[in-house]
């Protein structure tokens, strides 16, 4: 049976890994180059954290974009997220501290990743603070 499924789909099946809903949820919220790279930032940092083990990767990828967008001052969470992540805010701003949490003690681990979004490339956005009170 199982067989028979992938055929159907000619074999063109994901892993829904964190990216994959990143993706989806940045074209959701109408993410500008920034959010989108602060974002990428962000996903890359709890990439190496095995506490991040705890959370579905569309939970860690939802708390990214609530974190990028409230670093630049838009609404931390819409109506149009809503619809698509299919989560509220109050089920994502746990996920959202745990991630900065998670961050600020490993910084000093990713400097490979610090590195590469404080390239004029990636926006400099490993240079913007991210915020501490959601």
């Amino acid at each position: 049976m199982e067989e028979t499924i992938l055929k159907k789909l000619e074999y063109q099946i994901t892993i829904p890994s964190a990216h994959a809903f990143l993706v989806r949820y940045l074209k959701a919220a109408h993410a500008d180059r920034k959010i989108v790279q602060l974002s990428c930032f962000i996903l890359d940092g709890t990439l190496q954290s095995y506490n991040m083990l705890n959370y579905l990767p569309s939970q860690i990828a939802a708390a990214a974009v609530f974190i990028a967008r409230k670093a630049v001052g838009r609404n931390a969470w819409s109506p149009t997220l809503l619809k698509y992540t299919q989560y509220r805010e109050e089920d994502v701003k746990p996920v959202a501290i745990a991630v900065l949490a998670e961050k600020s003690k490993s910084s000093m681990e990713l400097r490979a990743v610090n590195k590469k979004y404080m390239s004029s490339r990636y926006g400099r956005v490993a240079a913007i603070s991210l915020p501490s009170d959601l």
